[in-house]
């Protein structure tokens, strides 16, 4: 798997108490497990959820990014 496959455009679909649903452009659903369930985080993917904007998350590690996925110097490192 190359970086480009890695690193995947997906919608939230579901948030429960300790994992966030995605679903890739592919229709592939990927699974994230939410590590520190702090308040303004849990805000945030509530507040993409309703809105439907696309997000970055890495499908092998099953994370969102920190960064935009845009940014190709932080792509280095994974």
């Amino acid at each position: 798997m190359n970086k480009d496959e890695k690193i995947v455009s997906a919608q939230i679909v579901g948030i429960k108490k300790e994992e966030i649903i995605c679903r890739t452009e592919n229709n592939k659903l990927i699974n994230v497990d939410v590590i520190n369930n702090d308040e303004i985080f849990m805000e945030v993917m509530v507040d993409l959820l309703i809105s439907g904007l696309w997000v970055p998350v890495n499908r092998q590690l099953k994370k969102f990014l920190d960064y935009d996925w845009l940014d190709n110097r932080s792509l280095e490192t994974y």
